[in-house]
């Protein structure tokens, strides 16, 4: 297991408006991906109607909270039904991979419960890189744990490739792939291109700016980036 908290040890792809606008804007960034019972959960959009923007498996994933900062959570992700429908969306899971959601309540609380746990985790490593801060301990054990539980989930096949057990064909798989996908971003220079959307009132989506200049701003021109230009406009009238 990991026992470092350094990135060296980690290093071994919404509607057309944005719905919720608010003033208040949390004090500390890195506690926020825990959603605290004074949040109000809006009804989520239907899968087909995300976006996608963060440009890697991971960044979509930790952006299946909408509107991060914003005192009303839009959660991509509340019921186990909608976690499987974007997971496939996302591309965490294959049309031949066979994956059913586990019969058992309690079964399928602890699967979302390991969806908070991990998208928190992640969050937090990436929103660590963004700001130049070195990962938390516990956000490093997290993927740690997640990356172990992946490879001991493989087999090297006569191909040459690495092939997933059959036991390990269910529900927790798409959140092994996406712990994969982070490691490999983690571990690559592309990380210096990884920013935060400049609408930190209320988005704080993260993307990998691919853009040719490198300046690219906003999670999307169509959402944040044309709120701002609306705000912009009623400033200056």
């Amino acid at each position: 297991m990991l026992t470092s908290v350094s990135w060296r040890s980690l290093s071994a792809s919404r509607l057309p408006l944005k719905i919720i606008l608010v003033v208040a804007h949390k004090s500390c960034r890195m506690e926020q991906d825990r959603m605290s019972p004074e949040h109000r959960h809006l009804p989520p959009r239907p899968i087909a109607a995300i976006r996608l923007d963060g440009g890697r498996l991971c960044l979509d994933f930790v952006n299946t909270i909408h509107d991060r900062y914003a005192e009303e959570i839009e959660d991509y992700l509340q019921q186990p039904q909608r976690y499987m429908e974007w997971c496939i969306r996302a591309g965490a899971l294959h049309p031949d991979d066979g994956v059913r959601l586990p019969r058992a309540a309690h079964r399928r609380t602890a699967l979302m419960r390991e969806v908070e746990d991990l998208r928190h985790h992640l969050h937090e490593l990436f929103a660590a890189r963004v700001d130049g801060l070195s990962p938390p301990a516990d956000a490093v054990r997290g993927l740690d744990r997640w990356l172990h539980l992946a490879w001991a989930s493989q087999s090297l096949g006569a191909d040459g490739h690495l092939h997933w057990h059959a036991d390990a064909r269910d529900a927790w798989l798409p959140l092994k792939r996406i712990a994969l996908d982070a490691l490999d971003l983690l571990g690559d220079p592309a990380t210096s291109r990884l920013r935060r959307c400049a609408n930190t009132t209320s988005c704080g989506w993260l993307f990998l700016d691919t853009s040719k200049n490198q300046r690219r701003r906003w999670c999307a021109m169509e959402t944040c980036g044309t709120i701002e230009k609306m705000q912009r406009y009623r400033r200056g009238r």
